[in-house]
């Protein structure tokens, strides 16, 4: 699979948890995955974009 790369300007995680449509605490998730990398308030989200869309299809798909 490709790499999707988006990059947004976000102060907090709060900011970051609108951009990728989750809560905060799915944010910190994500940074201590490696999955979401910052540099200084620059965030690379493409790959945690693309982590949390096969999450809620796999997820669908066991309900």
């Amino acid at each position: 699979m490709a790499h999707n790369e988006n990059v947004i300007l976000a102060a907090d995680a709060h900011d970051l948890s609108e951009a990728l449509g989750c809560s905060p605490d799915t944010v910190e998730d994500l940074r201590g995955m490696g999955v979401l990398a910052s540099q200084g308030e620059l965030f690379d989200v493409g790959a945690a974009r693309d982590y949390l869309r096969d999450a809620a299809w796999a997820d669908s798909l066991w309900h």
